[in-house]
Parts: C-alpha cells; structure tokens; sequence
C-alpha cells in the first residue's frame, strides 16, 4: 500500500494544505522547525485512523489557530493496482472511502475502519505508530503499543486472524478466577461467587438456626398446649360441678325468695283490694248524702247561688251606707236652704224687676235730667247683679235638695227589688232565709269534701289502675305463685347447702377460677407462639435443603475455580510453546536488520514475548544487555531494528508506509550510509516517507516535499 495524495483544511497550522507522494522513498523536508513535518504526519495518522464523530476533546486541538471549523483530510492511496479515496470531516462528523476504479463507496466508519485494516494490516492507530511509524526521540517508545503488538504477534504464531488470544483466554481466566475470589480476602462491594455463596451460606446458616430454634420452641410449646389443655379440660370440669352445686343452691334460694316475695307480693294486693273496696263503699254513703240535697244539683251552681247572694248582700250593704250618706246630705241642704230665705227676695221676681225699674230710670234721667241719675244708674246695675246672683244660688240650692230627695228614693227603690231578688234565689233553692241556705250550703260543703277525700284516697290506691287491674293481678301473682312453687322440685329442695359447705364450695370455685383463668392464659401464650410462629417444620427442612444446595454450590464453584486455573496454567504453558516459534523469527528478523544497522556490531537478540523485555549481546561485555545499557545510537538502532521487524512480521505481506520522522540523529555516518542503503533496497517492497530538516536523504529521495518560507502553512 502507497500513499498518493494528502489534503488537509483547518489541521492546526496547515490550513489548507496538499502535498503529493510517489512509490519509494519520500522526503518531507523544510529549513527550520515549526514548519509544519510534525503537523502533517499527524494528519496523515488522523486520515488513516481517527473517527470524525468522536467526542474526544483532544478533536479540538487539531483544529487551526482562530477558527471555529473543525478540521478535514482527503487521502488518496494505492494497493494492488486498486486505487482509493478516503475523506474526513470533523464538523459534519462524516466519513467516506470511495473505490475509484469501481466507484463502491463505504460511508460509515465501522465498514472504514474494517476496510481499512485489511488494505493497511491495522485498525489500531497505537499498533501503526508503535512499529510503522517512528518519531524522532520516540524510537524507543513502545509501551503504550504492548498489547496490540502481543495480540498482533500471537496472530501471526496462530497462523492468522484469530476471534481471541489466547492471551486473552488467559486473562479470562485469571479475571474469571479473580472475579469468583473477590471479596475472600477483604470487603468488596461486589463480591464474587464464592463469597457471595459463602455470605449466602453464613446468612442461610444463621436463618436455619433461628429457624431451627423456633421450630423446636414451637414443638416444646405444642407439647405444652396438649398438657395444659389436659389440665384446663380436668379444672373445668370439676369447676362446672361445683359450680352446679352452688348455682342449684343460689337456684333453690332464688326460687325461695321469690315464692317469699310473691307471696307477700300477693298479700299487699289482697289487703289493697280490701281497702279499696272499703273506700268504695264510703263513696257511695257519700254519693247517697249528697243526692238528698236535691236542690243543689253541682258545686259549682251552689257557687253560683253563694256569688249572686254575696253579691245581692254586698249592692244592699252599700246602697244603705250611700242612703244614710244622702239622707245626712238632704238634712244638711234643707237647712241651708232655710238659711237663704233672707235672699230670696233678691233671687224672686219682685227684687230682679226694681232692679231693672232703678237702672232704667237712672240712664233715662241721666240723658235727659242730670248726671245725678249717673249714680242711680249705677245702683240699679248694681242691685240687678245681686239679683242674679241671689236667684243663681238659690236655683242651685233647691235643685241639690231635689236631686238628694231623688236619689234617696231611687235607693229604696233598689234596697226593694234587692230583697225580691233575693227571695227568689232563696225559693230555688227552698230556703226561706239567707242563714238556712249558709246551712245547706255547709253541710253540701262538707259532704262533697268527704267524697273527694275519699276519692283522692281511691285514687292514690289505684295509681291510675282499676279494680279490674289490680284483681288480673291477684290472679297473676297467684299464677307466678304456682309456677314457682312448681320450680322448688325435690332435687333443688335437697340441695340445700349449710353456710359452712357454701363457703368452702364458694372458695373453691374461686381456686379453680384463678386457676382456669392461669391455665387459659397460658394456652393462649402456647397457641400465639404457634400461630404467630413464622417459620414451620417445612421452613426447616427448606432451608436445610437450600443450605445443602448453597454448600453443594460453593463445593462446584470452587471446582470450577480449580478447573480455571488448570486450564490457565494449561494454556499459559501451551501459548508459551506456541509463542517460541515467533520469538525466534522476531528475534531473526531484529538480528538481520541490527546486524545491517551495527555493521555485524550487535547481531545476536533474545527477546521475552510475554513482556517485551529485550536482550542483545555484547561483545565487549561478553554478556547479554538490555538495549537501555547500551549507547544512545545502539540503543535507536536496536528499536527501528525491532520495530521494522515488526512491521516485517504483524503486517506481512499488507506492507503499510514507513513514515521515519528523524530517526536516524544518534547514527554516526558510516552506520547512517549503511542504513540509508538498506533503506533504498527496502524501498522496493515499502513506500518510505521521511521527515527531516536536513538534505542527507535526498540522494536516496524518489520524491522531495519542500515546505519552504513561501509555502509555510499560516
């Protein structure tokens, strides 16, 4: 495989830059650092391996200084006469390696990069830059490439591409042994199998023994619940009896007593009806008493007659106080009336008419005579005053005297009819005076009080009942009375205990109490122990079983740990035997070329596959070295040796670039001739691209790529 044509845009300091190659060697050169050589061999490493949509941050370091487009790579390469396009962009995230002769096209970067490593023998840009690719002062860096390079050379001992290495089978192993040990030694927080069925089987043991413990607790508790209910059956029956006897006995004296009370029940009746009876009979003495007083009918017309007799006595009582009162008022006016007789003159006819004459003649004088009259006028005014005021009185005078005389009349009048009212209230009721009626009226008084004591005490001997009611209840008591009669049977008669056997029955029915009331608590503490008992005889035997299958399991992964580990040991030994052969035509192939690079200096190589560890024997030592011992030349000798072997061994006939960038600085020149020449006979199975800064290789250049002052990349 050869590279043709490079294109790269925005790629640090190469901001749109292209540069052809040919077959051969190429030399990339330019006068000073900083021109650009390192950043183009990056470039030409990101366009064969880096994956555009990758979000590794180290994307943005290739970008170029102040711009904010992601970088992009166009190669054009060769293999086998088939040519190819392979382009890159890191700001789309895209991809695509086009087939120029037949035009296929391959857009996604799995199907690339699997492409790619059968064109170029890798997919692994760490593989590539750890043997066909060597950087100045980095010859002998190889770490970081181990295992591609150990999984690369175990394919080729295998004999090709190989799913898995054995190496990795007995990493498996170890990983698998190591997983299943993790956490014996110490606490892990994901503990493997066997400590996880050893902490299983720690807890199920733990579990089992509890359960186990409850289990026999709960057996010991079902044998005591049979035992205690064995007793508490034998107190309660022997409670059941003596408590049979005192409840016959309290029974009996129940029965006893109520025969007593109703007995005495009935007797209170009998003796009740008795009395009310009697009362009764009282009633209707009193009822005959009061019908001989035919003419008061009701209390309330005798009420009736005693308020219009009250009432006639009351008008006639004060009519004749009034008429003793006027009769004084009649004498008295009478008297005054005689006293005024001096004045009647003045109040008769005769005394008004001179009164007139005077005044008259006074005015009638006075107008025509003299003033003199004046006077007489004013007399006759004077006179006919008096005269007015003299017949005023005695007009009032004989009217209050005639209103007396007509009232005391009116009074008589009424004292009259008064005492005809009166006779006719006393004739209905066949009284001739007002004190035979008060008379009457006592006695139907008293007889009529005599019949409501009678009938309040009839009434509160009844209570609201009737005769009837308290006769059905004779007849009930008497029934109840024979009911219980028949109760006190013979049995219940001969059950008649003394106070001494009472008591001692009594107590002990309070023994055997307490002691049932012991004995069901207890059965009920054996019965909550057993229902409340999580685990059950079958919960025993589970996890004695799931114990046994844990312990069986345990015994089977740590089997199975053994089996690992003799199967590591087993392919550990025959991938070491394997591995021989290519460590022989490793350390061959280094041999040759560090033979060439030495001049025969160093030509013998030991090389221990497992850890990379390299020895080349040296003369003037008489003894096996490593590389690191050596000077510095021999030491970059020895790797580009190594690593050309490698390239010669893990790539084969696939034949990728050599890209050298300055690996030849600590060769002296005869060694870098030697080498030079070396490398122009390689050049015919290998495309080989120099980076330098020097012109040493332009006589052995097929292509010079000059990145002079004109062409340096902004």
């Amino acid at each position: 495989m050869w590279l043709k044509r490079i294109e790269l845009k925005n790629f640090k300091r190469l901001v749109d830059f292209q540069a052809q190659f040919s077959p051969g060697i190429n030399v990339v050169k330019g006068p000073l650092n900083e021109m650009g050589k390192s950043t183009l061999l990056e470039g030409i490493v990101v366009a064969l391996f880096r994956n555009p949509k990758s979000t590794a941050k180290a994307l943005n370091d290739y970008v170029s200084w102040g711009s904010t487009t992601q970088c992009q790579t166009s190669l054009e390469f060769e293999n086998e006469e088939n040519r190819y396009l392979l382009e890159k962009d890191f700001g789309k995230g895209t991809v695509r390696l086009i087939e120029v002769n037949t035009r296929e096209e391959l857009d996604t970067f799995k199907e690339i990069s699997g492409k790619m490593a059968e064109l170029l023998g890798t997919k692994s840009d760490t593989l590539f830059l750890c043997s066909s690719c060597i950087r100045q002062s980095e010859v002998s860096k190889i770490s970081s490439g181990e295992k591609q390079i150990s999984e690369s050379l175990e394919e080729v001992a295998m004999g090709g591409k190989e799913s898995t290495f054995a190496w990795q089978v007995v990493q498996k192993l170890d990983n698998k042994v190591a997983d299943m040990k993790r956490g014996l030694d110490k606490l892990a927080s994901n503990p493997g199998i066997l400590a996880s069925l050893k902490s299983k089987i720690q807890g199920t043991s733990q579990r089992y023994s509890d359960v186990k413990e409850e289990v026999s607790k709960v057996g010991a508790k079902k044998i005591e619940l049979v035992e205690v209910s064995k007793q508490l059956a034998e107190v309660k029956e022997r409670y059941e009896n003596v408590k049979g006897l005192l409840d016959k006995n309290e029974k009996r004296k129940k029965i006893e007593a109520s025969i007593k009370g109703l007995e005495q029940k009935y007797d209170e009746v009998r003796e009740l009806l008795d009395r009310i009876n009697e009362l009764i009979t009282k009633l209707e003495g009193a009822d005959e008493t009061l019908r001989s007083f035919d003419e008061f009918e009701t209390e309330q017309q005798v009420l009736e007659f005693r308020k219009k007799l009250d009432a006639i006595e009351n008008t006639r009582v004060n009519i004749e106080k009034d008429l003793a009162v006027r009769e004084r008022e009649l004498a008295e006016a009478k008297e005054k009336l005689d006293k005024r007789k001096s004045v009647r003159f003045f109040g008769s006819g005769g005394g008004i008419a001179t009164a007139l004459t005077i005044l008259i003649g006074g005015i009638i004088g006075a107008l025509v005579v003299s003033l003199y009259f004046l006077i007489l006028a004013i007399l006759g005014v004077a006179l006919f005053a008096m005269t007015r005021r003299a017949s005023t009185a005695l007009v009032r005078d004989e009217t209050s005297v005639s209103d007396i005389e007509e009232r005391l009349r009116k009074m008589k009048e009424a004292l009259n009819e008064l005492s005809r009212e009166e006779s006719e209230l006393l004739a209905v009721v066949k009284c001739n005076t007002v004190g035979e009626f008060d008379r009457k009226e006592s006695d139907f008084k008293t007889s009529l009080k005599k019949k409501r004591d009678l009938e309040a005490q009839l009434k509160g001997m009844l209570r609201g009942k009737t005769t009837e009611d308290f006769q059905k209840q004779e007849r009930g008591i008497a029934r109840d009375l024979v009911v219980e009669r028949e109760k006190l049977t013979d049995d219940l008669k001969a059950m008649e205990l003394n106070p001494e056997r009472h008591f001692e029955l009594e107590r002990e029915v309070q023994s055997l109490e307490e002691k049932k009331a012991r004995l069901e608590k207890q059965e009920i503490e054996c019965e909550t122990t057993i229902k409340q008992a999580r685990f059950n005889i079958e919960d025993q035997i589970r996890l004695e079983e799931e114990l046994e299958g844990l312990q069986e399991t345990l015994k089977q992964e740590d089997k199975k740990m053994r089996i690992y580990g003799l199967a590591r040991e087993f392919i550990s030994k025959a991938r070491t035997e394997i591995l021989s052969s290519t460590e022989e035509a490793l350390e061959k192939e280094i041999q040759r070329y560090l033979a060439v690079f030495t001049k025969d200096k160093y030509k013998q190589v030991r090389v221990d596959k497992e850890t990379l560890e390299f020895w080349v024997y040296s003369d003037e030592k008489g003894d096996w070295a490593k590389p690191e011992e050596l000077s510095g030349g021999v030491i970059d000798e020895f790797y580009l040796a190594f690593r050309l072997a490698l390239a010669e061994l893990i790539f084969g006939d696939k034949k990728p670039p050599l890209i050298l960038d300055d690996p030849f600085v600590n060769f002296d020149s005869v060694r870098l001739a030697n080498t030079l020449n070396f490398f122009k006979t390689l050049a015919s199975d290998y495309q080989i691209i120099i980076f330098t800064l020097s012109d040493l290789y332009d006589k052995v250049a097929d292509n010079i790529i000059l990145l002079d002052e004109k062409k340096r990349p902004v």
